[in-house]
Formats: C-alpha cells, sequence, structure tokens
C-alpha cells in the first residue's frame, strides 16, 4: 500500500472546519481544487460524484463510496476500478484538534493495486494540488 499525506494547522474549531468540510453543496465557492455531487448527507454506502480540477485546467470525474464519519473528526471515501488488486484509493479528511481553537486539517490517500505500484510518483505529483484546497480552507474559516 502506498501512502500520500498533506496537513495544514489553522485557526478554526473543530466544528467550524467539519461544518465546512461537509457542506459539499458549498464547495464551489470556496473549493477550486474538488467537487463533490449527490451525497450532502455523507451517507454510508453511497456513491457520489467527485471531480479534481488541476491547476492546468484538466479534470477528473469519477464515482466513490462514502466509506467512514465521525462527527467533527473525519470521513472517508473510496474508488476503485476493477477491483483493488488493480486500482483502490481512500481518500481520508482528517481533523485533529489542537485546542479548542486550533485545529490541524489532514488529507490522506491510500492507495492500492498495480496502477498505485507503476503510476505512483504521477499520481502523489497530481495529488498536490490538493495543498491548494488545504489554503482555500484555512482563508474561508480564518476569516
Amino acid at each position: 500500500m502506498k501512502e500520500y499525506k498533506i496537513k495544514i494547522d489553522i485557526k478554526a474549531t473543530k466544528e467550524t472546519a467539519w461544518n465546512v468540510l461537509t457542506d459539499f453543496e458549498s464547495y464551489p465557492k470556496w473549493n477550486s481544487v474538488l467537487t463533490l455531487n449527490n451525497n450532502d448527507s455523507l451517507i454510508l454506502g453511497r456513491k457520489f460524484d467527485v471531480t479534481i480540477s488541476q491547476t492546468n485546467g484538466k479534470h477528473s470525474n469519477f464515482k466513490a463510496t462514502a466509506i467512514s464519519k465521525k462527527n467533527f473528526q473525519s470521513f472517508s471515501a473510496t474508488q476503485k476500478i476493477i477491483g483493488k488488486w488493480f486500482f483502490q484509493a481512500t481518500h481520508y479528511f482528517i481533523i485533529k484538534e489542537i485546542d479548542k481553537e486550533h485545529i490541524t486539517f489532514i488529507q490522506k490517500w491510500e492507495l492500492q493495486g498495480v496502477i498505485s505500484s507503476v503510476f505512483r510518483k504521477q499520481i502523489f505529483k497530481e495529488l498536490k494540488v490538493f495543498d491548494k484546497m488545504n489554503n482555500e480552507l484555512q482563508l474561508l474559516v480564518e476569516k
């Protein structure tokens, strides 16, 4: 399994960050990287549409399935192509409370399968765009 992780410290409560991160309908107002549609309630087991926008204007579209949710702490979704032996990516959104007014926001990906082994460097390079999302979240919640 291959893992990629990015994080940012933010001056915000875990509740504020959670409310922004789980309000998928509002993503287009602040988030230039990620669009999530058709699972606004984050119902586990439900598939939803994901679009990742790269800085060069290219977009990746796929379906993911919500697999975990702990209010004010984390949620995750997974995507498979053919089966996890071929390609599976699980994306975690994690809020770690530092104190009542500060959090660390972590995005973590776990990649499995043949494709992740062969194209790991390219996949990790494309995931760097999520640093931009982290910065946009910070700008929004620290207002």
